[in-house]
Formats: structure tokens, C-alpha cells, sequence
């Protein structure tokens, strides 16, 4: 990729030479160096998991990794809400932002006030005393923060690349990353598959990516109000906006039904409308509309496994969702679903429909 850029980075009046030529971190031991060095930079990843194959660049990644996705550790519980997590400090950053909210550190400049010092002393560093640490070696441009430094180089430097895309016309720095564009856009060949869920990406920063939001919900743009975490800061605020806010604008041009987000309302028509279904069991010949319903037909049904079980009463459910409904509708009682015409309520909807065909049509129908 960027092998030529180089960042110098630093606090002048820090005594720790323990410093990343590479990206500028600094760390506390030349071990600790090494192994981010290796690791980050060199893609040294000497720890292999055995169960999916996946590498890593230290031990206790490794370890921390089988023990979250393979073997569903959560041992951390937020004595708040009851949440679960697989590490310490996912929990303490759930506490922090889901919870508490504080932001203790404040800038006696400008009066705003952030959550970590890092962030404070980085704020004072780049917007009051207008420090550069990150300069660039190729036009000795300097600026505050590596993002920035990142956009110069985007924009600027690499806006007349030779390496372009004839199918599209995107270029790129490097000739490796146009055979990988062509690979993933053009000719559709993915083959970083999920070990988790089967879902399969062209290029393996994409899959890493998808693993670490959506099976480890590890974000920079996580939601303060939930803890979810977010691939984007659009997808964030898409979030927010069609679950926190309710703001459903997307509307369904066959039923009229609303929706938050427009990727929703287009599986709402295809499942609901177009009864589209291209996902087939290969064992029974059942079709479903989405890859995770046939993943769980398969896991329950022809593997049989079902590991969510009742802490009441020990019965076994193959999701997570129908063991909530059970403990909703067996053991709370609760029957939300509701008859318009008599008022007799129910635990699930398709009670509810299966009661109005049986009772109230038939007596309509004579």
C-alpha cells in the first residue's frame, strides 16, 4: 500500500523512546514495540487458530479470540443492564458511554470536555497550541492528526495515479490494489469467508472489518444509546435515526408500511411482496428468504443443536429469539397480541391470526 509514507510522530517532552517509526505510537517496552511492529506493520502473524485458520500477532490475541468467538466466553457483566461481555474492556467502554456518559476531562481553553485524557490532551495539542506532529516526507506538509495527514495524501498526492481501473475508472496507489478491485468489484470473486456466519468478502481487511462489528461488535462508531456497534458513521447515524429516534421515512409503495432504513424496506418487499426465497437446504429442500434463516434451519434441525436454554424450566430453543419468547410467553405471561374482535390476547402474532381464521371468520362466514 503506502510502504513509501512515513509519519513522525511524537511528544517532545515525553522520555519514552519506545516509539513506532511506522505510525508513531508509543509504547511502554521495546518488546511491545516489536510485537505491534510485527504484527501491525509487517503483518507478522506467527499465532494460528486452530478452529478457523485465523491469524495473530500475539498470544493472548489469540487466546482472547478463542475464547470470545469460538468458545462464547462472555464472563464480564455490566451490573446495570445485565449485558455480557467477552472482555473487560469492551465492558468498561460499554459502562462508559451506555451509562455514565461522563465526560470528566475538560479543556480549560474552550470548555469542552471529553471522556478520555488522551482524547483531551490530543484536542489541546492539535486545536489550541496547533501542534503538527504528523508530517508528510514527500512535500514536508505537516498536521495535527493522522486522519488529516491520510486525506492530504488521498487528495492531493495520489489524485493522478497510473494504476486505473478500465472497467470504472477508479485508480489506485498500487498495482496490488487494482488486481484486488478488479477481483472483488469485477469479476465478483470472494474468498475471505466468515468463519462465524459463511458470508463471504473480496478483500480481507473487508472480512476483518465484518468480524469485528457484527461477531465482536468492536467499533469506533458504536451507539451511546445501546452499545450496538456500527460499521460507518452513516450507518451510525442511520441507526440512530430509525431505531432511537423512530424516524421511519422509507414507506412501502404495495402496503404503506414505514421503515427507518431503506435497506430494510427493500427486504420487506422481496420476503413480504415478491415472496423471493434463493437460499435452499441442500438436506430438505426448504427455501428461505435470508442465509442466516437457512444457517439456523440447518443448525436446529438437521444438526439438532440448540445451545439457549431455559434457565427456568431447562428447555432448549435453537436462537436466542425463540428462547425470549418463550420466557416471555410461558414463564412472564406476557401476551401482547391482542384480538380486535373479542379482546382475547396471546403470546405470538400467529396465535393471534390463527384464532382470528378459525373463530371470527367462520362466524363471519355464516
Amino acid at each position: 500500500m503506502l510502504a513509501s509514507v512515513k509519519c513522525t510522530v511524537g511528544n517532545q517532552n515525553s522520555k519514552i523512546q519506545h516509539k513506532c517509526d511506522y505510525c508513531g505510537l508509543i509504547l511502554l517496552t521495546k518488546r511491545t514495540l516489536n510485537n505491534h511492529v510485527d504484527g501491525v506493520h509487517l503483518k507478522l502473524r506467527k499465532f494460528v487458530c486452530d478452529n478457523c485458520g485465523q491469524p495473530f500477532s500475539s498470544n493472548g490475541n489469540l487466546n482472547r479470540h478463542i475464547a470470545t468467538v469460538h468458545e462464547k466466553i462472555k464472563d464480564h457483566k455490566c451490573e446495570e443492564c445485565g449485558k455480557l461481555f467477552g472482555q473487560k474492556t469492551h465492558l468498561m467502554n460499554h459502562i462508559d458511554s451506555v451509562h455514565l456518559g461522563s465526560k470528566e476531562y475538560m479543556c480549560e481553553e474552550c470548555e469542552k470536555s471529553f471522556r478520555k485524557k488522551r482524547i483531551l490532551d490530543n484536542h489541546i495539542d492539535t486545536v489550541h497550541k496547533k501542534i503538527k506532529d504528523y508530517k508528510f516526507l514527500k512535500c514536508s506538509e505537516t498536521f495535527g492528526q493522522k486522519k488529516d495527514m491520510m486525506k492530504h495524501i488521498d487528495l492531493v498526492h495520489l489524485k493522478n495515479r497510473e494504476n486505473k481501473c478500465k472497467d470504472c475508472g477508479k485508480s489506485f496507489v498500487a498495482k496490488t490494489d487494482l488486481l484486488l478491485h478488479i477481483t472483488a468489484a469485477h469479476k465478483k470473486i470472494r474468498d475471505h469467508k466468515c468463519f462465524e456466519c459463511g458470508k463471504a468478502f473480496g478483500h480481507k481487511r473487508n472480512l476483518m472489518r465484518h468480524i469485528d462489528v457484527i461477531h465482536l461488535n468492536i467499533s469506533e462508531y458504536t451507539c451511546k444509546e445501546c452499545g450496538k456497534a456500527l460499521g460507518s458513521k452513516t450507518d451510525l447515524n442511520n441507526h440512530i435515526s430509525a431505531i432511537h429516534k423512530n424516524i421511519k421515512d422509507h414507506n412501502c409503495f404495495e402496503c404503506g408500511k414505514g421503515f427507518g432504513l431503506k435497506s430494510i424496506l427493500v427486504r420487506h418487499i422481496n420476503e413480504v411482496h415478491l415472496k423471493l426465497k434463493k437460499y435452499k437446504c441442500e438436506k430438505c429442500e426448504n427455501i428461505f428468504s435470508r442465509k442466516k434463516y437457512l444457517l439456523t434451519h440447518i443448525t436446529t434441525v438437521h444438526k439438532k443443536i440448540k445451545d439457549h436454554k431455559c434457565f427456568e424450566c431447562g428447555k432448549s430453543f435453537g436462537e436466542k429469539s425463540n428462547l425470549m419468547k418463550h420466557i416471555d410467553v410461558v414463564h412472564l405471561n406476557l401476551k401482547e397480541h391482542t384480538c380486535e374482535e373479542c379482546g382475547t390476547s396471546f403470546g405470538e402474532k400467529s396465535n393471534l391470526n390463527r384464532h382470528i381464521a378459525t373463530i371470527h371468520k367462520n362466524i363471519k362466514d355464516h
